[in-house]
């Protein structure tokens, strides 16, 4: 194993998103990614075999040379779900922290989430008091945050909030409240330890990521917290707080890539709707043109002017707030937006990458559609993405892109297996999340409707005798396994 060639990821989990992805985006890097076996990874239902983590890492420390990426609620609580399910105490929770800080002859780059509040009653992935008090929480929590804060809420006075928050806290039994502020406590504190390893040098680049955010709550609160933690002990060099989570450690991957590599692409960017950039992000706290800023700040590319840029980034957005496929929000009209998006990719002779934010949770079918019409040069296409969140978008399609561009200069690019990672994308954000997806859909169907469409894209982009099975592998229509 070579230092230049190999990066360890233990995943967050086993989902396709987690462990195949990066998989395949290193696959066409030339890059050895050293991966635990996934059967020990944890799911919806099951967290992964901690033992088994724990040697996995271990099994790392005889190659001090290599770069490790590690998923830190995985390794701590046994996955992402798990880390907002999880029953462990603070002690055995700084006991595995304490087992991760002390590989420290490895180069370590570490993400954690800031536990997320999601706004439904649901317990699929969360407590079980969810399903009943999921709403109440998120209530309770967003008005905790602006009673501390003093944010007026309309015309309401700040009496009648903190009114508000009393009878919002009350709509919730005691035990419920108690258990879950207890939680959040165990995960700030947590995170709070990684954070204070730095001061002992136990990660090269640690990110805390924010998962499924909205404007106020809780988890706003601890995120700002972190931030100014960052500052007060001089790592923001070291150390950031962004939204997103499942695309961290592809973020993380590329920043590898780039701090060892002797090249360094220069990435422009075109939005195609100034109001729509300066939109809030749906599922997170900042606006489409802040997330999309951060993940590249994270990076350390250098932003410049198209003439003198390596790679031109193009955004698709609405002019308004972003639509969302699950719950059937229509964005405003996109179709003058693409025709100017069209006109600037159909007019560069450099790399682009598409990122396609106009909805969340999949595709714009106004501009995949038009781009299969378009005489755009695909051959200059680095990049896709356009699936749930502007963050997981994002950080997708510039691994990608990236990736590729690197993997070119230095001659490791696997133009055939560029092109099925780039398929993958557009049959997943758009043909199934944006046009086949439905809540009750069965393996049967997705394999069936999906064959059109795997047929356009492996035309348009020269792909010869491809065979495409997919799996629902967490039994719920969000999470499609794509076997190209």
């Amino acid at each position: 194993m070579s230092k230049n060639n190999s990066i360890a990821l233990l995943p967050l989990d086993n989902r396709p998103v987690s462990y195949l992805l990066p998989k395949q985006i290193c696959d066409f890097s030339g890059i050895d990614l050293i991966l635990p076996e996934r059967k020990h990874l944890g799911n919806l239902n099951k967290g992964s075999d901690l033992k088994y983590l724990d040697s996995w890492c271990r099994g790392m420390r005889p190659h001090a040379q290599m770069t490790m990426i590690v998923s830190l609620d995985n390794f701590i609580y046994g996955g992402l779900i798990q880390s907002r399910k999880h029953d462990f105490t603070l002690e055995e929770l700084k006991s595995r922290a304490d087992s991760i800080k002390n590989l420290n002859t490895i180069e370590k780059y570490g993400f954690s989430s800031v536990m997320r509040i999601p706004n439904y009653n649901n317990s699929d992935e969360e407590k079980d008091y969810w399903k009943d008090y999921g709403e109440k929480i998120f209530k309770w929590s967003e008005i905790t945050h602006k009673v501390g804060r003093g944010i007026k809420e309309g015309e309401i006075s700040h009496e009648q909030l903190l009114e508000s928050w009393y009878q919002s806290s009350k709509q919730i039994p005691v035990e419920v409240l108690s258990d879950y502020k207890g939680l959040r406590d165990k995960n700030l504190t947590v995170n709070l330890l990684w954070l204070e390893s730095l001061h002992k040098n136990c990660f090269k680049y640690l990110i805390f990521s924010c998962d499924d955010s909205a404007q106020y709550g809780m988890n706003v609160i601890e995120a700002e917290y972190l931030e100014k933690e960052i500052k007060k002990h001089n790592f923001s060099n070291r150390a950031k707080v962004i939204s997103g989570t499942d695309e961290i450690p592809l973020i993380l991957i590329t920043k590898a890539v780039l701090e060892r590599s002797k090249i360094k692409p220069s990435i422009s960017l075109y939005f195609n709707s100034t109001n729509g950039m300066n939109e809030r992000a749906r599922y997170e706290s900042s606006s489409l043109y802040n997330s999309i800023m951060s993940q590249l700040n994270t990076l350390e590319v250098e932003i410049k002017d198209y003439k003198d840029s390596d790679i031109l980034l193009c955004i698709h957005c609405a002019d308004s707030i972003q639509g969302d496929h699950i719950f059937g929000n229509v964005p405003s009209e996109t179709k003058q937006n693409v025709k100017k998006l069209l006109e600037v990719i159909e007019q560069t002779n450099k790399p682009f990458i598409i990122l396609d934010l106009a909805y969340a949770n999949g595709a714009d079918s106004v501009l995949i559609e038009a781009l299969i019409k378009s005489k755009i040069n695909w051959s200059n296409c680095y990049g896709y993405a356009g699936w749930n969140t502007c963050s997981n978008s994002t950080g997708t399609a510039l691994a990608i892109g990236i990736n590729r561009w690197i993997s070119e200069k230095e001659n490791k690019f696997n133009k055939n297996l560029f092109k099925k990672c780039l398929l993958t994308r557009f049959v997943d954000d758009y043909a199934y999340q944006a046009k086949i997806r439905h809540s009750n859909i069965t393996i049967e169907e997705i394999n069936k409707k999906l064959s059109p469409f795997v047929r356009t894209f492996s035309e348009i982009l020269g792909i010869d005798d491809i065979n495409v099975k997919c799996s629902l592998p967490w039994d719920r229509s969000f999470e499609i396994e794509i076997t190209v």
